[in-house]
């Protein structure tokens, strides 16, 4: 991975054969981040593990060849037991130029990614138990 960060925003670009998540996480401990939000992802996964969210568990689709990477979202916060995570949506282009899309599980990073950060200071975003739930807090 290389990283640039220019005040509040974070400049990635992930190498080829890298874990995603695993370099979103590693930003994420190095620089200790109490937010992110990802303004824009590109590039290539290939193995991508893309979930919907229904009736409590995930209907979890691989896709197994590289897929374009058109778009990515989402953001880091604080989970219950107070470490960092990442609730990641992609949209990904089949070579047939189908999308597919959900909730991002895991993938590798194929020829490259370009992720762009930002940090909101002062802000913390914590995810808590709400009625039964997991919901997004902002502290």
């Amino acid at each position: 991975m290389i990283e640039k960060n220019y005040g509040s925003i974070y400049c990635i670009r992930t190498l080829h054969g890298e874990d995603f998540l695993a370099q979103l996480n590693e930003i994420t401990e190095k620089q200790d981040f109490k937010n992110a939000i990802i303004i824009s992802g590109v590039g290539m996964l290939k193995g991508a593990k893309i979930g919907y969210y229904r009736g409590g568990t995930y209907q979890i689709k691989t896709i197994s060849d590289p897929a374009e990477l058109v778009s990515t979202s989402g953001n880091m916060y604080i989970n219950p037991a107070g470490k960092h995570e990442w609730h990641v949506h992609v949209a990904l282009a089949e070579h047939s130029h189908e999308m597919l899309g959900g909730h991002l599980l895991g993938g590798i990073v194929w020829n490259t990614a370009e992720i762009f950060l930002q940090i909101i200071p002062d802000a913390c975003f914590v995810r808590e138990n709400e009625e039964g739930n997991l919901r997004l807090n902002f502290k």
